[in-house]
C-alpha cells in the first residue's frame, strides 16, 4: 500500500459502532462464555479508546478528554456494570 488512504468517521459514529459491537457480545453468559465475551468486549473498548484519542487530536484537549472519558465510563459499564462507581 504505497498511497495513504483516508476516510471520515465522526466521533459519534465511532462511538455508536463500538457500543453496538459491545452490546452484541454475550455478556449475559456465565462461566467461560462470559470470560470470552467480556474479553471480546474489552478488546472492542480498547480499540475504540485508541481511535478516539488519536482520531480527534484537533478537538480542544480538555473537551476531548472529558468527552472521551465520559463515553469510556459509559461503555465500561456495559461490560462491567457492578465494578464501576
Amino acid at each position: 500500500m504505497d498511497e495513504e488512504m483516508k476516510f471520515s468517521l465522526s466521533y459519534e459514529q465511532l462511538t455508536r459502532f463500538a457500543e453496538q459491537r459491545i452490546r452484541e457480545c454475550k455478556l449475559d453468559s456465565e462461566g467461560l462464555a462470559y470470560i470470552t465475551a467480556s474479553t471480546e468486549a474489552s478488546a472492542i473498548l480498547g480499540f475504540w479508546h485508541e481511535l478516539a484519542i488519536n482520531g480527534y487530536a484537533s478537538m480542544n484537549t480538555i473537551k476531548r478528554e472529558e468527552l472521551i472519558d465520559a463515553d469510556l465510563q459509559r461503555l465500561r459499564k456495559l461490560i462491567w456494570p457492578e465494578t464501576d462507581k
